[in-house]
């Protein structure tokens, strides 16, 4: 499952995807996405329509987007999940959302992190998304190296919680 915090205008959406169904705020959304070239320009298939939408990455985590003629920015934050879920999981653990490639590492073993401080950058799907600690803590270990190719679930950082 690939969890996704979303802000535009400031608005913010939770969106998860779990076994190819997007869910966002709790709503199952039926849908198909793919792209029409490689130059951010996508079709999104509806059981009812069909719409046109541009995607643009501008900066790390914000994306431009065009859709029926509006134009907005969003912030994506990757990782996240909702408080029920961090409060069974280990929160000393970073995963990978899903299949894709390490850009960029920001921190090194035996740094202290702030609990939502962006540890990596990984890109998937064109899209690159800021991994952020899920807690305070010191950086215990670190799995993987920048240009590393990585699967959905493998283990990137663990953190030792400081005390």
């Amino acid at each position: 499952m690939a969890n996704y915090r979303v802000t535009i205008a400031n608005r913010t959406y939770d969106v998860s995807i779990e076994d190819d169904q997007l869910v966002v705020n709790g709503d199952r959304i039926s849908y198909d996405m793919d792209s029409l070239n490689d130059n951010g320009l996508h079709i999104l298939r509806q059981p009812n329509r069909n719409t046109e939408a541009y995607l643009e990455p501008n900066r790390q985590g914000v994306y431009d987007i065009q859709i029926e003629g509006n134009h907005l920015s969003a912030e994506v934050l990757s990782g996240f999940q909702s408080s029920s879920k961090k409060a069974r999981q280990d929160t000393g653990s970073i995963h990978s959302p899903m299949p894709g490639l390490i850009v960029d590492i920001m921190v090194k073993i035996g740094d202290r992190v702030k609990q939502g401080q962006t540890l990596l950058i990984q890109e998937a799907m064109k899209m690159q998304m800021k991994l952020r600690a899920p807690s305070s803590g010191v950086v215990k270990s670190i799995l993987i190296a920048p240009g590393s190719q990585v699967e959905k679930g493998v283990l990137l950082v663990s953190l030792a919680p400081t005390g």
